[in-house]
């Protein structure tokens, strides 16, 4: 069944507060519906998407769909090779492995780099002629970079960067270990696509949370774009850093297009941005669950406490309505709602905060409005 038509499931059995009926009128049985339940609560819509059962006689094969999306990386990025595209697919949903990949790019004539490169030029070109260029933003910086011969001093930047970021971060369980913790430590980023929301549209959430302090900040966007995280992080985040004397040490994030690129001498618009701000970023494969487990299960008490009630509400009529709706809960959830358990237990995050930054007066209202 197709991610949207478990969603609508989903959804009905939540506005209709009767899952007994809405798992009988679709025929499916309770513990499917609570699966799929489960599964969009801490991934959001990816987490409903059919994974593809594996073909031990035929290992290689790739539909037309995947082969649409590896000529269309192609197009972007065709400096990227095989194991470059694997990584990027992966962090998409798509999957499909290297070898498959080295076979699309055979099939077509694709091979070999200066190949792809004449193969993206012919694509540009034709579509400048009909008056179409529909490059992305980081396709236009690269290409830009490229021809004033910055590039390839910004990509050796980068990646001496990582590498000893990797080499101080070697214990993934040292990185979410409050002991050796404070305030901008360790933070975790994510962007979770929601869904459609009646009356509202499709929406992006934008998050970023401190491990340990459990503060979080979130941002809704109609789209997924390495600009909005930009513009999270120059209006909400270094303005924070800025007003309580404390910076983020390390961010940690998956490794999708919009965060990173996984070619080893690659550059990236927001990796740059991260460092020009005095910021480590870590990058790892979005299912590295001991890693995003603290961002994970604040993302599902969210949906849990906050979406689900939304999905309900009939008075939410706009995505400005419903972001005013999801800051009044984030002020509640960091000034007032209580932590649970672990070496902060009783406190809330905002209390967390002020009290490693010497701080006395609460945060200021800019932080949870919409810009």
């Amino acid at each position: 069944m197709h991610e949207k038509q478990k969603y609508q499931i989903i959804m009905q059995g939540i506005t209709s507060k009767n899952v007994a009926q809405t798992c009988k009128e679709h025929n499916i049985s309770r513990s499917i519906y609570y699966k799929w339940y489960r599964a969009y609560k801490s991934q959001g819509m990816e987490g409903l998407a059919e994974k593809e059962r594996s073909k031990p006689n035929m290992p290689n094969q790739v539909d037309k769909r995947t082969e649409r999306e590896i000529l269309n990386y192609v197009r972007q990025f065709p400096e990227d090779g095989p194991k470059r595209i694997f990584f990027q697919l992966q962090d998409e949903g798509i999957q499909v492995g290297e070898s498959g990949i080295y076979n699309v790019l055979r099939r077509n004539g694709l091979s070999r780099r200066e190949q792809r490169e004449s193969y993206a030029e012919k694509c540009r070109m034709k579509r400048r002629f009909s008056g179409d260029d529909k490059r992305n933003v980081f396709s236009q910086k690269r290409e830009a970079l490229s021809l004033d011969g910055k590039l390839d001093r910004m990509q050796n930047e980068k990646h001496m960067r990582n590498s000893k970021n990797l080499k101080n971060l070697k214990n993934l369980k040292k990185l979410n270990d409050l002991k050796y913790g404070h305030p901008g430590y360790v933070c975790q980023q994510s962007i979770t696509y929601l869904g459609t929301f009646p009356k509202i549209g499709r929406v992006y959430q934008y998050a970023i949370y401190d491990v340990y302090s459990r503060l979080g900040i979130v941002k809704l966007y109609s789209r997924k774009a390495a600009i909005h995280i930009m513009d999270f992080m120059q209006f909400k985040i270094i303005p924070l850093m800025k007003t309580f004397n404390f910076k983020i040490e390390v961010l940690v994030t998956n490794q999708s297009r919009e965060f990173t690129t996984n070619w080893e001498r690659g550059s990236h618009m927001y990796s740059d941005f991260l460092h020009q701000n005095g910021i480590q970023q870590v990058t790892y494969t979005a299912g590295t669950k001991e890693v995003f487990e603290p961002l994970h299960a604040f993302l599902v008490g969210l949906t849990e406490e906050f979406y689900e009630k939304a999905w309900t509400d009939d008075s939410i009529e706009s995505f400005e309505m419903l972001e005013t709706r999801l800051v009044q809960y984030m002020r509640h959830y960091n000034f007032n709602r209580v932590i649970s358990d672990g070496p902060h237990q009783g406190k809330v995050p905002a209390d967390v905060v002020l009290a490693y930054t010497g701080q006395q007066e609460d945060m200021p209202l800019w932080l949870f409005t919409r810009r």
